[in-house]
């Protein structure tokens, strides 16, 4: 992702913009009221109209969703998934009334999803940008959110500042409409597996008699071996050669398996610790034993 590009977010948009978000859950609620905090004329529309009522924070709420995007140069859809996002779009008048504006889809999918997304903005001429928010409702408009953009340069250039308003770290990702959705999960992965990670090793902790307290307060320790380790890969992938004198993919196939042992021996859950060993040992199988933990990389790029 060599075209990641952070946004200065200190300056504020320009002007006023008139903006519709469509979808009025949690985030979609959260993204209007920020845009209405910067000064925007917010429009939200919801299926169940009393959502939209509620979302207060200085949007105007309309029952109609022709009329609600009707005139706006930015609209954006806060949904629970792409079909239900192509099934508002496809109702009557929908397609005609968003021509020429910019729709920004801020509901999570896949990358195939965006681009059946930039098929469909294409056909009805519409601009269209694919984004992905990595944040909680609550983290909106503040340090803690970022959200992800793909597609078109000049259309992102141009709502820039208007789209600073949700998120202090706006970064373009790239041309390519999926960009941004694969980035989204990559990070996602990382998130959920690291997660289940320490959480599966808290439970070890218990059933042994440790109070996992003592293993949350070396979290500095394997945060720090993931960050080395995530910098080596990095460049080993780059070059693809996975050689090095630190530690074999064997040694770490070890450690794993006396994981695996203390899990059973414990009786808790060893599945986790098994899934890691079996892709371990995949990578062992097809001789990468000798080289580094990273050449697992060459295993997980085939099926």
């Amino acid at each position: 992702m060599q075209h990641l590009k952070q946004r200065s977010l200190h300056m504020p948009s320009s002007r006023p913009a008139k903006i519709a978000v469509i979808g009025s859950g949690l985030m979609g609620s959260a993204l209007a009221r920020a845009f209405a905090a910067a000064g925007h004329d917010v429009a939200v529309w919801n299926r169940t109209s009393s959502k939209a009522s509620a979302v207060g924070g200085g949007t105007v709420a309309f029952e109609s969703l022709t009329k609600a995007v009707s005139g706006r140069e930015l609209v954006v859809v806060s949904l629970s998934n792409y079909a239900a996002s192509f099934e508002v779009l496809s109702a009557p008048g929908v397609a005609a009334a968003l021509s020429g504006t910019t729709l920004v889809q801020l509901t999570s999918g896949s990358p195939s999803d965006a681009r059946a997304g930039l098929a469909w903005a294409k056909e009805h001429g519409v601009d269209y940008l694919d984004a992905a928010i990595l944040a909680y409702p609550s983290f909106v408009a503040t340090d803690y959110a970022t959200v992800y953009y793909a597609g078109s340069r000049p259309v992102f250039d141009r709502h820039a500042d208007t789209l600073q308003s949700i998120a202090k770290n706006s970064v373009y990702v790239d041309e390519k409409i999926g960009a941004a959705a694969t980035l989204d999960c990559a990070i996602l992965e990382a998130y959920y597996g690291g997660s289940l990670a320490f959480l599966h090793a808290a439970a070890m902790c218990k059933a042994e008699g440790l109070d996992p307290k003592a293993f949350f307060a070396q979290k500095n320790s394997f945060l720090g071996l993931i960050s080395v380790t995530a910098d080596a890969a990095q460049g080993m992938i780059e070059k693809n050669d996975f050689t090095g004198d630190q530690c074999s993919l064997n040694t770490h196939v070890a450690a794993i398996e006396h994981i695996v042992r203390l899990s059973q021996d414990a009786r808790i859950s060893a599945r986790f610790p098994k899934e890691l060993l079996d892709n371990y040992k995949r990578a062992v199988s097809v001789d990468l034993g000798s080289q580094e933990l990273p050449a697992v990389f060459r295993t997980l790029t085939q099926d």
